[in-house]
């Protein structure tokens, strides 16, 4: 039998796509090539990152108020 990749994972990997794109300016063709730990090392650390900006903003907006 042919191994074919479920479409839940197909999106989920276009979404990590995606987000490195847009986020890193990562070229698709580096992408296509790169292991699956470094891709998945950039984006959680993307969203560590993203995480500790928006409970800044939140820690911000909280003592405004």
């Amino acid at each position: 039998s042919f191994f074919v990749l479920s479409t839940a994972y197909r999106n989920a990997l276009l979404q990590e796509f995606y987000f490195l794109m847009k986020h890193l300016h990562i070229a698709w063709s580096d992408l296509l090539i790169m292991p699956t730990f470094e891709r998945r090392f950039y984006v959680n650390y993307l969203t560590k990152e993203f995480d500790k900006k928006n409970e800044a903003i939140q820690q911000s907006n909280n003592k405004r108020n």
